[in-house]
């Protein structure tokens, strides 16, 4: 009889040991011009389980390992009438939550309104990060297109691979790992007073929602080549400024998820999995210096880390203890040593038109967000779709949090707008 246990990443883990701050899951909207066929879309998450088993499986908290559980489609999508451009149902649909120890890893919505279809996409973060994400999308949108145009459509896809972080380090030789291990990697002491103004309301998730239209964010784009930056330097400059402005805080350090995909081979197929570490930016923010002088500053830090290898230390470094010493003093030692940033920032990078589609249909918008924050918790979530960047934060509020946020979005986006 096969076995119903697949085994737990020493990342996805990670995730479980976050949920003790907040739920570790990542969203994505898409919103359609017109509506999409839910059969067709169903037996494409059919499929796409074929690829990625652990969306059918519940997270055993006590064994550390994934269970099988059979789920299928019908357990993960759901139709929900709602008003022909009622954002606010979208967003509540999208701020729906997984409960991974009993759930599937993935639940869909299909938002209906008179003309057209938004999906809300939210998966585990315990089974892959942004960049694995998009991958799903990119083969759930692959799938749905082929069932849409042969609506006899069985072919399984092959399993994703390889999801531990081994597969990248068995690039490095012995003597690179040691090096990676005993390297001094930057420092991460935020200051205590880098903290927004936020109450929260533990039964109200809100999501602020910017966006930087495709002419704006055109320029932004041409800004940062001229200043021999990348537009991520770009937006995490103007980030810091605005959290320098808003908290008074000068001394400012920011966590920066780095996708470690970047160490694998061209010809390597990585798994739908977790593979992110971080850069740290320390910027010391001067009173009335100009946006290029603190541009400058982030650039300067952001290149001197992407050509060092530092950003694995942490990562092997854990993996090392997760596999030699007991569960228990793994945990404990990781929230000790890894909480979870009060202030943070990911850029979860572009969705490509060209790969993220579904046959006959027109995405119309889409964007990525996060795990909803519990005060005084707070992170800037960025992503791009054909051209448009947008702002996102998911947050535990009150209405006045909302207010409050809303105000940060407004200043974020003249901070750009002025560039």
């Amino acid at each position: 009889m096969a076995s119903n246990r697949l085994r737990a990443q020493p990342f996805d883990c990670m995730q479980h040991f976050y949920s003790a701050v907040q739920e570790p899951l990542i969203r994505c909207s898409v919103r359609f011009s017109s509506h999409l066929n839910e059969d067709v879309l169903k037996r494409a998450v059919d499929l796409s389980i074929c690829a990625v088993p652990l969306i059918g499986c519940c997270f055993d908290k006590v064994a550390h390992c994934w269970r099988k559980r059979g789920f299928t489609a019908d357990n993960i999508v759901y139709l929900v009438e709602v008003h022909s451009g009622d954002d606010v149902s979208d967003r509540k649909l999208l701020l729906s939550s997984i409960d991974s120890t009993r759930e599937p890893q993935l639940k869909i919505f299909i938002a209906r309104g008179e003309q057209c279809d938004t999906l809300c996409i939210i998966i585990s973060h315990m089974i892959s990060d942004g960049a694995g994400f998009k991958d799903f999308l990119y083969l759930f949108g692959d799938l749905y297109s082929k069932c849409d145009k042969d609506r006899g459509y069985r072919t399984k896809p092959k399993y994703f691979g390889k999801r531990d972080l081994n597969q990248l380090l068995h690039h490095f030789s012995l003597t690179e790992k040691l090096r990676i291990l005993f390297s001094r990697g930057p420092s991460y002491r935020p200051d205590p007073a880098m903290i927004l103004p936020i109450e929260g309301d533990p039964v109200n998730p809100i999501i602020v929602i910017g966006r930087i239209e495709k002419e704006r964010f055109t320029g932004i784009v041409n800004f940062a080549k001229s200043s021999d930056a990348s537009v991520n330097d770009v937006i995490l400059a103007a980030y810091i400024r605005i959290l320098h402005k808003v908290t008074g805080c000068v001394d400012i350090a920011m966590p920066c998820p780095v996708n470690l995909r970047k160490y694998k081979k061209d010809d390597q197929t990585c798994g739908i999995c977790n593979l992110t570490a971080n850069y740290f930016c320390h910027v010391n923010v001067v009173s009335g210096e100009s946006f290029g002088d603190t541009l400058e500053k982030v650039t300067k830090q952001m290149r001197e880390q992407k050509v060092s290898d530092s950003c694995l230390k942490g990562p092997m470094l854990y993996h090392l203890m997760f596999y030699m010493l007991p569960y228990g003093i793994v945990r404990k030692f990781f929230y000790k040593y890894s909480p979870v940033p009060v202030v943070s920032y990911t850029n979860l990078g572009i969705l490509d038109a060209a790969k993220f589609n579904f046959g006959n249909l027109t995405v119309d918008e889409a964007f990525i967000s996060t795990a909803v924050k519990s005060a005084p918790y707070f992170q800037l979530s960025v992503s791009t779709y054909n051209g448009c960047c947008v702002l996102t934060s998911s947050l535990y509020a009150t209405k006045e949090d909302r207010e409050t946020v809303e105000g940060f979005f407004d200043l974020m986006e003249n901070e750009l707008e002025s560039l």
